[in-house]
């Protein structure tokens, strides 16, 4: 006869059973949808949009928390969203599931290397250094902090290292060519990059060859090499930026102009795109242009203090004294006043025969 308490124990942890199935049974389907929580959030990183993100991320964690824990995205949606201590605590908890698999010492590294605290990341890249020495992630983590804390024969010594690895490791071979960026080695930079443009076809290395050409003087050289690169990649944001920025080393706005607003179709988020781009469009003489571009980044970038200020001074710089007061006053309404603006503001108002008020416009 069966003892009652063993019976209902038994009958108990069936039914925990049946309920954890059931819920990563549900989690797996869910998981299967193109629009899951965890694809949404990542979605709308993508488009910028950080507090749909947020509120995918809280619906993940509450409609799939196995996933969510054990799910690389996780990560990668936190750190992005700069969510330090909730990406911490998830990287613990998933080292008491699994703490053989190590992936959350890598998890706690990254973090603190996101966090900007390379000397702590240091240590946690140490510790998977030492615990995974077949494998390049800790080499490579060490040697980024390491640069990144102006050691630079300790960090090519952790590149290198890696490479022993894996002697192709993208990786480490962009470790190393920063590095001798970083030392204003330009010929050993050309051969770095030149190796991964033309033997791996890394489609960013195209653009840091063409930065070292230029480093060197030869910036027809560099703008010749990264003709054709520029149309095989539009989207390459290094390749795009450093065609702009040829341009307007070789004095040329205008074609410079037409080069940002290729960045700026590609990533509209960037603001260079359109803070050099109006500076360009203006030095151009097409100052309808360069206000137009202003105008969709004061649109695009509300809480900045930048665009605002560059549009009035470019109506300031040209002398158009009534607008560029009227821009001034927007921007003392809007952001805090420094003494550069001030003085700038009362120059309009002086120059367009009306009383400046040193307090902020009602």
């Amino acid at each position: 006869m069966m003892f009652g308490w063993w019976r209902d124990w038994r009958e108990r942890r069936a039914a925990l059973r049946g309920l954890t199935e059931l819920q990563s049974d549900e989690e797996g389907a869910l998981m299967m949808r193109t629009l899951n929580p965890l694809n949404m959030a990542k979605e709308s990183l993508d488009r910028g949009n950080e507090a749909e993100a947020v509120l995918q991320w809280e619906r993940a964690r509450v409609l799939m928390p196995n996933i969510s824990l054990t799910s690389p995205d996780s990560l990668e949606i936190l750190l992005e969203l700069r969510r330090y201590d909730e990406a911490e605590e998830l990287m613990r908890l998933r080292g008491q599931r699994s703490p053989r698999e190590y992936v959350y010492l890598i998890g706690l590294a990254r973090i603190a290397e996101a966090r900007g605290d390379n000397e702590e990341a240091l240590r946690r890249w140490v510790v998977v250094r030492d615990k995974l020495r077949d494998g390049g992630d800790g080499f490579l983590g060490c040697g980024r902090c390491l640069q990144a804390m102006g050691r630079l024969d300790e960090a090519e010594r952790q590149f290198g290292l890696a490479l022993r690895r894996a002697p192709g490791d993208l990786r480490a071979l962009v470790g190393r060519a920063l590095i001798s960026d970083r030392r204003r080695d330009w010929p050993r930079s050309l051969e770095r990059w030149g190796f991964m443009a033309e033997q791996i076809n890394y489609s960013p290395a195209y653009a840091f060859v063409a930065k070292a050409l230029a480093e060197l003087g030869r910036i027809e050289e560099a703008e010749e090499y990264l003709r054709q690169p520029s149309m095989l990649y539009p989207r390459d944001l290094e390749i795009i930026l450093t065609h702009a920025n040829l341009a307007q080393r070789r004095g040329d706005p205008g074609t410079a102009a037409e080069r940002w607003a290729r960045v700026r179709s590609a990533v509209p988020y960037f603001r260079a795109g359109y803070e050099e781009g109006a500076k360009c469009l203006a030095a151009a003489g097409h100052d309808t242009d360069a206000d137009a571009v202003l105008r969709a980044a004061i649109e695009r970038f509300p809480d900045e203090s930048w665009a605002p200020v560059l549009f009035a001074r470019l109506a300031h710089d040209r002398r158009d004294w009534r607008e560029a007061v009227a821009r001034w006053d927007a921007v003392r309404q809007r952001f805090s006043q420094d003494g550069e603006t001030l003085a700038l503001a009362a120059q309009a108002s002086r120059e367009a025969g009306l009383e400046f008020e040193a307090r902020s416009p009602q």
